[in-house]
């Protein structure tokens, strides 16, 4: 996140480690932070608009609000699946999470812990992280297949809205959204 003058920078590490860092107007880079977790290796990290950071932990499944100050746990609960990839929608107060298999999960930023919604998609015959974004301003979830189809799904039905066609058996691991850009 960037502010005037400095730029805020979170940075989750393969060895438990999350660090946020700011780079200030004269390009330094001052720590905030650095927090060892206990069992989550950190898949994806994102910035909540009051400066806690969202961490999602890959192996455990594991969903960790931390303070922006000093890194202190403030939530965890397990969204009982591998994390494959991880998107934060603020706006709609929701973030969705990959699980590595069969679909992706929606789940509340703050209440309670259950899923909101699940989405399935074809049985996969490859187990790997597909990324999962939010478009439409929250409105639509966006993931990918390791079977060449890109799957779009209404966030509030639950219904799919659209599937396009990459190709009929390759893996659409990487996807990438944004507004309407003038060419």
């Amino acid at each position: 996140t960037s502010s005037e003058v400095n730029t805020w920078i979170a940075v989750g590490m393969r060895d438990k480690i999350v660090q946020v860092l700011i780079l200030n107007m004269n390009s330094q880079l001052q720590a905030v932070f650095l927090v060892q977790l206990n069992n989550s290796v950190p898949k994806s990290v994102a910035f909540a608009e009051n400066g806690c950071v969202y961490v999602f932990g890959l192996y455990d499944g594991n969903f960790i609000k931390v303070r922006g100050d000093d890194g202190a746990v403030v939530k965890e609960y397990s969204c009982q699946s591998v994390i494959g990839h991880a998107a934060v929608n603020q706006k709609r107060g929701v973030y969705v999470v990959d699980n590595a298999t069969d679909g992706f999960t929606l789940y509340r930023l703050e209440g309670d812990e259950e899923p909101v919604r699940m989405f399935m998609t074809a049985a996969q015959s490859v187990s790997v992280p597909k990324q999962v974004a939010f478009r439409a301003e929250g409105r639509l979830i966006v993931r990918g297949s390791d079977h060449g189809l890109v799957y779009v799904f209404e966030r509030k039905s639950g219904k799919l809205f659209e599937t396009l066609c990459h190709s009929n058996t390759d893996l659409v691991q990487t996807i990438a959204v944004g507004v309407e850009f003038k060419v």
